[in-house]
């Protein structure tokens, strides 16, 4: 059966409620992937768009965060002692001067709260910024390709020739290029190694192309600028205070706040550690980034047996000579270690990709049938069609 292809991708970009549109992304990601799967010919090998519908579906629970997450408040818990010291400090200051009622740990509850909203809104820039320019090409290409007994060299030449064809580094699409090529490329490869080696190649390209995209909305999530939303939070407070006292009173605790600063950037380090680095995948499981990528379950081996012992093609091996700090398995050296650098993210993409490529989960739903009606209407599920 041949997956229609999605024809409301521009609806779905000028859609205002990031969330629901998020949802629209992460369906049409699917849609797009199964389609692509239908023209690439390649039974067992999976493609970039599989791999964005569970990262699209990742960033929708950050989009929709409505409420601290649980585990912020085991983070603040854990730092409380250290937080309370830094509070006391401030709290002494003021009470020389007015009453006050008290700080403690939770205090910072608030402030982080602003900052996970001005994370999320960063996610959901990020999230379509890349479906924008990406979704509307794997359409066309599949549109041209699909179906074709045999793949037209002109029509490709076309395709390509339409994209930016400076390098990636000069702000390009040269690796888009390079991509869709090795997709068309892997259309006529008669042996089935070479085949999921080539889509391999496509899938990093592409992957490398969206993560260099997104690097400005990654910093702004990594180092968002809780301690400056803090201070907000404390000068609010202070304006409380009678009359006259708020300038003497932000003076009085500049030096103890900048003290606090330190311990605030550190718990927000774990918080954004847990917002941001994980997974989503098929049955509620998530991967952490910040870990070893495990042996698909039941697996004998870290890789598929195509994707194992790469000597060709040679533009594969480039990259991942470049970007591969595993060296040809997964359980020492593919965890992410810090997820602002471009070729930190891209050792653990290309291990992910070369790891998952064969992973026929990925190709499932990402929702529930209940949920993709509701959405499809245009309309946001409510939570008792399950969670999202």
């Amino acid at each position: 059966m041949t997956t229609p292809l999605p024809t409301d991708i521009p609806k779905i970009i000028a859609e205002p409620q990031a969330e629901l549109r998020n949802l629209l992304i992460t369906q049409r990601y699917h849609d797009l992937s199964a389609c692509l799967h239908e023209t690439i010919g390649a039974d067992d090998d999976v493609n970039w768009s599989t791999f964005a519908t569970w990262a699209s579906k990742t960033a929708g629970q950050s989009i929709r965060n409505e409420e601290i997450p649980p585990f912020v408040r085991d983070v603040l818990a854990n730092a409380e002692d250290d937080i309370v010291h830094r509070l006391g400090r401030i709290e002494s200051v003021i009470h020389a001067i007015v009453p006050t009622t008290g700080f403690h740990a939770s205090f910072l509850l608030a402030p982080i709260e602003d900052t996970l909203k001005r994370v999320s809104t960063s996610i959901a820039v990020g999230n379509l910024k890349v479906f924008q320019e990406l979704a509307p090409l794997f359409a066309e290409f599949v549109a041209k390709f699909r179906g074709q007994a045999a793949a037209d060299e002109k029509t490709l030449a076309a395709f390509v020739g339409a994209l930016d064809q400076r390098p990636l580094s000069d702000g390009g699409q040269g690796a888009l290029v390079s991509a869709f090529t090795a997709y068309f490329t892997a259309m006529r490869a008669g042996n089935a190694v070479m085949r999921s080696r080539i889509v391999l190649l496509g899938n990093c390209l592409i992957g490398l192309h969206e993560q260099t995209r997104l690097q400005e909305q990654i910093e702004q999530a990594m180092d968002a600028p809780v301690d400056e939303i803090l201070t907000e939070h404390l000068h609010a407070s202070l304006e409380t205070a009678p009359t006259g006292f708020f300038d003497r009173l932000r003076d009085l605790v500049a030096t103890p706040l900048h003290d606090l600063h330190d311990v605030v950037r550190d718990v927000w380090e774990s918080i954004a550690t847990r917002f941001l680095m994980s997974l989503a995948l098929p049955g509620g499981q998530t991967l952490p980034l910040g870990r070893d990528i495990p042996p698909v379950a039941a697996a004998r081996n870290y890789l598929p047996p195509s994707l194992q012992n790469i000597t060709n093609p040679d533009d594969l091996v480039a990259l991942l000579v470049k970007y591969d700090r595993a060296r040809g398995t997964t359980d020492y050296g593919s965890a992410s270690v810090d997820w602002r650098r471009l070729d930190d993210r891209m050792n653990f993409i290309v291990n992910l990709f070369r790891s998952r490529q064969t992973d026929d989960d990925l190709l499932g739903q990402p929702f529930n049938d209940a949920q993709r009606a509701c959405f499809e209407a245009w309309q946001m599920p409510g939570p008792e069609l399950g969670p999202l």
